[in-house]
C-alpha cells in the first residue's frame, strides 16, 4: 500500500500539511503515517520519568491534533520517537517503505529558517523519496500547472514518468522548464534529450521552456510567477560531483525563497506513486 508521511510539530502549518495529506490519500488509496519527533538533544537532562511524562504529553498533544484535523476518509496511524529530528525522520522513511513526505515550511515557534531551512532540505537532500513542501501561509491553489525545472542530464525519463502521473491525477499541464545559464554548461545536447523525451512519450503533451538567464533561481522564480504555476518540481542529486553542488544550492534556494507548493523528487530513491485507484475513480466519476 502507498504510504505517505507528515512530520508533526502539532504546529498550524504540519496541520495544513496533514489536510493536504489526507486529500491526497484519498485519491490514489494510501495511507498517511503522522509522525512526531521530540528532539532529545534540545533537553539535556531528560531522564527516563521525564521522558515518559513528556511522552504523555505529546500523545494527547497527537490526540488533539487528530480531532481538528480534515481526514474523514483516510487511513492515518502515528509513530512518535524521541531523538535527532532528520535523523529519526529518515529512519522512518526507511522502515515504513514511505514514497511521499508531505511537510510545511515552518515550525510552531516560527523560525522558518531554522526548521525549514535545515530540516526540510536536508531530508530531501537525503533522496529516500519524494518531498512536498508546501507553503506557510501562501496559498494552495489546485494543481492546474505544474512545472519541472529541468537541467536535462539527470534521469529526466524517469523523472517524466511520475510526473506524469500528477498530471493526469489533477488533469493538469506540465511544463518542461530549461534556464540557460553559463554559470551551469550544457554537458549534454538539450535538443537531443527533448527529442528523445517525445519519443519515448508521444502522448505525454509535455511543454518546453527554455529562458537564458545567468541566475537560475531568478529565472525560474520569474517563469513560475508571471505563469500562475500552481507547482514547482526538481531532482535532488546525491551524486558527488561539483556541478551537483551547484544543482543543489539553486533547489536549497528554491525551498527557501518561493511560496508555492514544491515537489523535491529523488535522483535513485523510492518512486513515487500516485495512480488513482479504482474506487477513487468511481468516486470521480459520480
Amino acid at each position: 500500500m502507498k504510504t505517505f508521511l507528515v512530520p508533526t510539530d502539532f504546529s498550524d502549518s504540519s496541520l495544513r500539511a496533514l489536510n493536504h495529506a489526507c486529500r491526497l490519500a484519498i485519491e490514489v488509496d494510501a495511507k498517511v503515517i503522522l509522525c512526531h519527533i521530540y528532539d532529545k538533544s534540545a533537553l539535556p537532562s531528560f531522564g527516563i520519568a521525564r521522558e515518559k511524562a513528556h511522552s504523555e504529553e505529546a500523545q494527547q498533544k497527537m490526540s488533539n491534533f487528530l480531532a481538528n484535523s480534515q481526514c474523514e476518509g483516510a487511513m492515518i496511524e502515528t509513530v512518535m520517537r524521541g531523538g535527532n529530528v532528520v535523523d529519526e525522520i529518515v529512519n522512518a522513511i526507511d522502515e515504513l517503505g514511505v514514497s511521499l513526505v508531505v511537510m510545511a515550511t515552518a515550525g510552531g515557534k516560527g523560525l522558518k529558517e531554522k526548521y525549514f531551512g535545515t530540516r526540510t532540505e536536508a531530508i530531501a537532500k537525503r533522496g529516500l523519496c519524494s518531498v512536498l513542501v508546501l507553503p506557510e501561509n501562501g496559498p494552495i491553489k489546485p494543481i492546474e500547472h505544474i512545472v519541472y525545472a529541468a537541467d536535462f542530464e539527470n534521469g529526466d525519463q524517469v523523472t517524466v514518468l511520475q510526473l506524469m502521473q500528477l498530471k493526469e491525477l489533477f488533469n493538469a499541464t506540465l511544463t518542461f522548464l530549461h534556464i540557460k545559464s553559463k554559470n551551469q554548461p550544457d554537458l549534454i545536447d538539450d535538443e537531443y534529450v527533448k527529442e528523445e523525451l517525445i519519443k519515448q512519450f508521444p502522448q505525454a503533451d509535455i511543454q518546453f521552456v527554455e529562458i537564458a538567464n545567468d541566475d537560475v533561481v531568478e529565472g525560474i522564480t520569474r517563469f513560475v510567477q508571471e505563469t500562475n504555476t500552481s507547482l514547482l518540481s526538481f531532482t535532488m542529486l546525491n551524486r558527488i560531483f561539483l556541478e551537483n553542488i551547484t544543482h543543489n544550492s539553486v533547489s536549497a534556494k528554491l525551498l527557501r525563497n518561493l511560496n508555492l507548493p514544491m515537489l523535491a523528487l529523488p535522483e535513485n530513491g523510492r518512486l513515487l506513486d500516485l495512480q488513482r485507484n479504482a474506487d477513487s475513480e468511481r468516486r470521480m466519476d459520480r
